[in-house]
């Protein structure tokens, strides 16, 4: 049994979701701020998304992608509507079951065109410290934590990386030259593709529209596919449908998962531009891409997202992200001027990390006592490993009221925590 099952009691699992509420088996309500794992987007119990579901499974609850030979009906109508409001260029959509199957894909494909195109020795993939990609032999390959690639192995080969570029919304060490300069020594004709999260989404850190610009420009340059892995960040999480459209970057392929189906069901997205869609049909049959799963492009996560589009299509949770955003954000930094234990805040939209640098180094488990504390106030957030940081990442529909709550929690938690409260168990739950 793996060993964090043991800190649950089974009065603690969950059992009913209301909103943006989740209540456990024995009886307690909690906010929940990190969106169940980052991707319940639209909150729980959205009727749109319910009748959507509901409707399909009368419907057709199962059909396949393998092959293209017969798509189910409700994939074609879903990719086209996706395509519609997603960045200018990025044309064509394959639908796959997870985030981190669509990085392997990505990554995959794109050496898969190296090797069409007659240049094997084009085969790096490029990924940044901190970046995070999901679990798998490419996906933990391509995150930049360095645990992970101990954990088991080997992992995909060829795979580099290099330092984020951090920068805006809080950051200070704005240094793109640098990092760059790592794959400039590399060898710019060695590299297949570069992936990177427009916010990192371990520690916050937000991409700006300046590095963008570079960044792309430096790909186009060299001729390396830029990979924009917009699992997290994309279907509204940032303000828009994609945080790439924002800022302006122009990746090759766009990656999308997580929100997209607001957690209903299990769905990611590879969209692909025009040009490496060319590339890849211009291949004889012989030589085709292989990728699929069994569940990929599930007709049930495919109602889901259309439920989402379907809500966000008036702008009004946009505009909720926005404004609540600025709430979250003013409201932090306001703490961080009262918690000397707040060492920085960083984020955009309804994705913010709170770091607590100098208090962790004198005791490695306070970040996840100041998780336990919010759970005694009813308030649900997320530890990060690699950074000691809580992300609060909130659904997209949550309320003024909401973030009051948990601004008003963290508070009275640090203030706990700085009176010499200690949970009975401060390893409890960290996974």
């Amino acid at each position: 049994m793996p060993a964090h099952l043991g800190y649950l009691r089974t009065d603690e699992m969950i059992v009913e979701g209301d909103g943006v509420r989740v209540r456990d088996d024995g009886g307690r309500w909690y906010l929940d701020f990190r969106s169940g794992f980052w991707n319940v987007t639209l909150g729980y119990g959205h009727e749109g998304l319910v009748r959507r579901i509901r409707d399909q499974v009368d419907r057709l609850p199962y059909a396949h992608m393998w092959g293209y030979g017969r798509p189910s009906r409700i994939a074609v109508d879903c990719a086209a509507a996706l395509a519609a409001v997603l960045p200018q260029g990025i044309d064509h959509v394959r639908f796959q079951a997870n985030g981190a199957q669509a990085v392997e894909t990505a990554a995959l494909l794109s050496r898969h065109l190296r090797l069409l195109q007659g240049t094997p020795e084009r085969r790096a993939v490029v990924g940044l410290w901190g970046g995070f990609h999901g679990f798998g032999p490419g996906a933990s390959a391509i995150t930049g934590l360095a645990y992970l690639h101990h954990h088991a192995g080997p992992l995909m080969p060829d795979v580099i990386h290099t330092r984020a570029p951090h920068g805006g919304d809080g950051d200070t060490a704005a240094d793109l030259p640098s990092a760059l300069s790592v794959l400039e020594d590399y060898g710019p004709d060695r590299i297949s593709a570069v992936v990177i999260e427009p916010v990192i989404g371990e520690g916050g850190h937000v991409l700006t529209r300046e590095q963008a610009a570079e960044l792309s420009a430096f790909c186009r340059g060299h001729g390396i596919h830029l990979i924009a892995d917009e699992v997290t960040t994309g279907m509204g999480r940032t303000g828009a449908y994609t945080r790439c459209e924002q800022i302006g970057l122009e990746p090759d392929i766009l990656l999308l998962g997580k929100g997209i189906t607001s957690g209903y069901a299990g769905l990611s997205a590879v969209c692909l531009s025009d040009g490496v869609y060319q590339d890849l049909i211009a291949a004889p049959v012989e030589r085709f891409f292989a990728t699929g799963s069994t569940h990929d492009g599930h007709p049930l996560a495919l109602s889901a997202t259309m439920g989402v589009l379907d809500a966000l299509a008036d702008g009004k949770v946009f505009a909720n992200v926005a404004a609540r955003g600025e709430q979250l954000r003013s409201g932090l930094a306001d703490l961080a001027r009262s918690h000397p234990s707040i060492s920085a805040v960083r984020g955009t939209g309804l994705m913010y990390a709170v770091e607590f640098a100098s208090a962790a180094a004198d005791d490695p488990w306070y970040v996840n006592k100041v998780r336990l504390a919010l759970e005694e106030r009813g308030v649900l957030v997320s530890v990060l490993n690699a950074v000691p940081a809580l992300m609060l990442i909130p659904p997209l529909v949550v309320e003024e009221s909401d973030v009051a709550d948990m601004l008003g929690g963290l508070d009275t938690s640090l203030a706990a925590l700085a009176s010499g409260w200690s949970p009975a168990d401060p390893t409890k739950g960290f996974v």
